[in-house]
């Protein structure tokens, strides 16, 4: 598929928008696929239309919300799984106009609404599920309490339904920025290219994500797995993180396992430092209401948005070919913003190594007449270039606080993965991935800037209800130089609260053991595992993994 490389631009310089799931599954209150996980007959399931009345639904309240949290686009549940449209279909009558007693579309109110305040609408669509239909047919997540799968004709479903339906929602509602498709798996290629032709040839500029099919190479920007935030280096095109505020995407009832403020920030700043959107989640209820807990949550966002948004807006991602223990970088035209979280302020002044351009000036980006100072070094014997800001004993802000480096010319950096603070975290997705004897192997180049004791652990990611015993049963050996140690990792330490990694998986550190680094220079560090992957040429399930290797992590230990 060709990409649509001059509509991508709004979509890049949004990097943030609310999704919003929200249909007859809010009448149950237990989340979006409750139709499948209790195997509601489709007669039960339809009779909640007679009590659907969401009248406390108010486009403008919505539509201001977000655009309060600093949200450049909303993207809203047209038709899901459950097969019932929430906007006015004259393809089937199983919709939010014609079959409950509320008898309004609420996706044209919402397209007025954002047009009168310039918030982007976009339709999310579930093209091949479908549990209502009697000839849908999806890989694996059919209705098979109801209907046959031998009796299905996928093509009643796709050309009587599906095609229909995206061509009302691409010409009754204006311009629409993009259509976020979902669960594609079975799905042909022919019938994938068939229905980007679709939309492009109804709207030129409306993006399609990469879930439009199972297939590589499709879509205008990567869709990551749910609640997925990518490794640095990851990923060649746009691409967008879809995330919850809470545990559920549709309204659950009693779900109040809401993210922190502060962790949604870290979250979002940590997608924008590798040029990548937020797609934040809201459940409403039955009722039409945005769950208070959820308002809460925005307008707490946006106080932090109205202030930073300018280091989020239009970024590009950090120069620097991993994460820092302290927080992250953004860039735009002459400024480098660094986002320093409160809980991992330094102690003494935050050292940069590899910054090699002249800063012009520092200041606190919410308080531009607060000056910060700093100094510039060069080492000519090690090659290293080292930049030292002299922040405040206290953190700026209870939130992420930014400190913006106005450059005195063009931005350079060292491109090595360089020893920072003491810390050196290396990506598998920047690793050169190897077969050698019978598994895979990461390598990396690093660049160590102090002699000393360094203490290396592995970062992996463990979904919820795996066992790590039976996961993990071979050791993993890693070499740095002419030093090797094998080792079977544990679960060292658990990371409650992850800038990267969230439900249903879990942050796991494994120490690897204690290397002895005699005189700073070039180092490379090689792991051996069973758990290596090489990197995926299409689309990748990110939640089939039990387990999934992140990181290698050098820290220095004290003198």
């Amino acid at each position: 598929m060709v990409e649509n490389k001059s509509s991508i631009d709004w979509f890049t310089e949004a990097r943030f928008g609310m999704f919003i799931h929200w249909g007859l599954y809010a009448a149950i209150g237990k989340g979006e696929w409750v139709m499948y996980g209790q195997k509601k007959p489709v007669k039960e399931y339809e009779q909640l239309t007679e009590t659907f009345n969401p009248n406390l639904f108010n486009a403008k309240e919505w539509v201001s919300l977000a655009k309060r949290a600093g949200m450049k686009y909303i993207v809203i549940t047209a038709k899901h799984h459950d097969g019932f449209a929430m906007f006015h279909s004259k393809a089937d009558k199983y919709n939010i106009v014609d079959s409950t007693p509320f008898g309004r579309d609420p996706l044209k109110e919402l397209a007025e609404e954002c047009a009168k305040q310039g918030v982007k609408l976009c339709f999310y669509y579930s093209h091949v599920i479908d549990w209502h239909h009697p000839h849908s047919i999806h890989e694996h997540y059919n209705n098979t309490w109801d209907y046959q799968l031998e009796e299905k004709a996928f093509y009643n479903y796709w050309n009587r339904l599906v095609k229909p339906q995206i061509t009302e929602l691409l010409t009754q509602y204006g311009p629409v920025g993009l259509l976020w498709f979902d669960t594609s798996g079975g799905l042909s290629k022919k019938d994938s290219e068939e229905m980007v032709q679709l939309v492009k040839s109804l709207q030129p500029d409306c993006l399609v994500n990469s879930r439009v099919s199972h297939w590589p190479n499709f879509g205008d920007f990567q869709s990551k797995g749910d609640n997925e935030i990518p490794m640095s280096g990851e990923d060649t095109k746009p691409w967008e993180t879809p995330m919850t505020l809470n545990k559920s995407w549709g309204y659950y009832e009693g779900d109040d396992n809401y993210k922190s403020t502060d962790s949604i920030i870290r979250k979002l700043v940590n997608i924008s430092s590798k040029g990548g959107n937020l797609l934040l989640n809201v459940g409403p209820d039955e009722l039409g209401e945005i769950p208070v807990l959820s308002a809460e949550k925005l307008e707490e966002i946006g106080e932090w948005m109205h202030k930073n948004g300018e280091s989020i807006y239009g970024t590009k991602g950090s120069p620097f070919p991993y994460e820092f223990d302290w927080g992250a970088i953004t860039l735009k035209g002459n400024k480098v913003f660094l986002h320093i979280h409160h809980n991992k302020w330094p102690s003494g002044p935050l050292q940069i190594n590899g910054f090699k351009t002249k800063v012009h000036q520092a200041y606190v980006l919410s308080e531009p007449q607060q000056k910060i100072p700093f100094q510039q070094e060069h080492s000519d014997n090690e090659g290293l270039y080292s930049l030292h800001v002299e922040l405040p004993k206290e953190p700026l802000c209870e939130l992420s606080s930014v400190i913006v480096l106005e450059l005195a010319e063009e931005l350079k950096i060292d491109p090595a993965f360089i020893e920072q603070a003491g810390v050196i975290k290396l990506d598998f997705g920047h690793a050169k991935i190897e077969k050698e004897q019978n598994q895979n192997a990461a390598e990396w180049q690093v660049k160590i800037a102090e002699k000393g004791k360094y203490e290396v652990h592995l970062i992996t990611y463990k979904k919820a209800g795996v066992d790590w015993k039976s996961e993990l049963t071979e050791k993993v050996e890693v070499a740095i130089g002419n030093n090797v140690k094998s080792i079977l990792p544990n679960e060292d330490d658990i990371v409650t609260d992850s800038e990267t990694c969230q439900y249903p998986y879990t942050e796991i550190h494994s120490q690897l053991g204690v290397f002895e680094i005699d005189q700073p220079g070039k180092y490379t560090l090689k792991l051996h595992s069973n758990k290596v992957r090489e990197k995926p040429k299409g689309p990748e399930i990110w939640q089939a993994a039990a387990v999934k290797l992140r990181a290698v992590k050098m820290i220095k230990m004290e003198r």
